[in-house]
């Protein structure tokens, strides 16, 4: 496992219902954006050479109604500079945010080398059968 050094708004131990998050973002600077359930991929090889990657904690992935702080979100965050493998801590934000048009609470990850370009990300939604009545 290797993660950067993260900051956090509001705060690292801000608290938030994983029900009440609707939507996580990432920023791409323009570049492809590849998601695989909770892991990220950001090629930046054409304009810096380097290739970086993050992942969310499975368990706060899957939808709950647990409760998480945001530091404990993601678990790890690194880039290479192929064709080497070796994996550099990335530093990275991650926010409390809500995006217009539709203002829905979002988690926003931000690589420290990226553009303001963000890019919603596929997120698993509550089970159909959530409370809903029995049939």
């Amino acid at each position: 496992m290797t993660i950067g050094v993260g900051s956090y708004y509001p705060s690292a131990r801000f608290s938030i219902p994983r029900s009440y998050v609707a939507t996580v973002w990432g920023h791409s600077a323009g570049f492809a954006l590849t998601q695989t359930a909770n892991s990220f991929t950001l090629d930046f090889r054409p304009t810096f050479g380097s290739v970086y990657h993050w992942r969310f904690d499975p368990r706060w992935w899957v939808w709950s109604s647990n409760v998480w702080t945001l530091d404990h979100l993601i678990t790890d965050s690194w880039y290479e500079n192929p064709p080497d493998p070796t994996q550099i801590p990335l530093n990275f934000g991650l926010y409390w945010v809500r995006y217009a048009p539709d203002y829905l609470p979002s988690v926003r990850f931000a690589p420290n080398l990226s553009s303001s370009v963000p890019v919603q990300a596929t997120f698993p939604t509550f089970p159909l059968s959530y409370w809903t009545r029995p049939t």
